[in-house]
């Protein structure tokens, strides 16, 4: 088990760390906001259209998705940082290598966009500068053999047959008649076209740049969604954060997977929680944070059951007719007291005729 630090360590360690952190956080939404405008638009039917759009749009590509990107995930790093060490410090369960989360996920995500860019800007060049050339050639090609060209394939015996006559046999062997085949001729235009998406796939498939990048990308995204499930979960079992903002938390991270815009509600929610690190949000933080130790959140057992249905909170049965209060016993007599239903005169009376 991890040793934890003392109470007093670590509200030092937040004091001095929550408040960057939460600007850190904050600068980088506003990053990706600048940066929308400046990505590259990548609409087109193939590769070749892509690639093509990619060499006229270069600078978005690397500034826009490259640079700009890649910095603004390095600036969530500090966010997670603080929410990971400050849980740990909570509770031993969490293991001290899993601190690493907050910064694997992230430098490889922002690395691998960098490489992509280049690497794709790489191909987009080499590709319109080829590109001429590989449809002039399929072009002279289409036109001369404009007519789809006669093949004359033969054909191997089908079977042997035998017919059988008395005592004696006599093999018939039958053959199919030769085959043609007929290839379907292609205009210059058609064998242009083939010719570019050819090239455009050849130069993704030989480009080492974009290989490695594809591949940093791959486990740069798993270990950051892997961060954003392990790191929100572990903040509300230790009661830094609310059910409702760990659960969203975990949910966008999943959604990377799944939907590629899911990146935007996950900026928004680093945005959110930067605000509550630096407390500029209107709402307090979890009492977790000034105790110094963990306080999780009550349980539906620790809750209780629901009330029953029609079961008002504080109402008692009966009539609403007053009741008088019955009179003490008097100089420690041990006498009984009155009947219920005597009033305050009947019990006077009662205690003339006594004297």
């Amino acid at each position: 088990m991890n040793p934890l630090p003392s109470k007093q360590e670590l509200l030092d360690f937040q004091a001095r760390w929550m408040r960057p952190a939460g600007i850190c956080a904050i600068l980088g939404a506003l990053v990706i906001a600048v940066s929308l405008p400046l990505q590259p638009s990548v609409g087109g039917d193939n590769d070749a259209e892509r690639l093509t759009k990619f060499h006229d749009q270069t600078t978005e590509l690397i500034v826009g998705q490259g640079i700009l990107i890649g910095l603004a995930v390095l600036l969530f790093i500090p966010v997670l940082y603080v929410l990971i060490r400050s849980a740990a410090g909570r509770t031993e369960r969490v293991r001290r290598p899993m601190i690493l989360l907050a910064f694997i996920g992230p430098i490889l995500f922002s690395a691998s966009g960098l490489l992509v860019a280049i690497g794709l800007s790489d191909v987009a060049d080499k590709f319109v500068a080829q590109a001429p050339a590989k449809e002039r050639q399929a072009r002279e090609e289409a036109t001369a053999a404009p007519r789809g060209t006669t093949t004359t394939k033969p054909s191997k015996p089908s079977g042997t047959t035998t017919t059988p006559r008395s005592t004696t046999t006599t093999p018939q062997s039958t053959t199919t008649p030769p085959q043609s085949t007929t290839t379907t001729p292609r205009t210059p235009e058609q064998a242009a076209g083939k010719a570019r998406d050819d090239l455009a796939s050849d130069l993704l498939d030989d480009s080492t740049v974009l290989q490695v990048g594809s591949i940093a990308r791959f486990v740069g995204l798993l270990s950051l969604v892997f961060a954003l499930i392990y790191i929100p979960l572990w903040c509300m079992r230790t009661g830094l954060l609310t059910r409702f903002w760990a659960m969203l938390g975990l949910a966008l991270g999943i959604s990377l997977l799944l939907v590629p815009v899911g990146i935007f509600g996950l900026v928004l929610w680093f945005a959110v929680i930067g605000l509550m690190l630096a407390r500029w949000w209107p709402a307090p933080l979890p009492p977790a944070w000034d105790a110094g130790e963990a306080i999780p959140w009550p349980s539906r057992e620790d809750i209780g059951p629901p009330p029953a249905e029609g079961a008002g909170a504080g109402t008692v049965e009966g009539s609403g007719r007053e009741v008088s209060e019955q009179a003490l016993p008097e100089n420690g007599d041990g006498e009984a007291p009155a009947e219920t239903g005597e009033t305050q005169g009947q019990r006077r009376k009662k205690r003339k005729r006594r004297g």
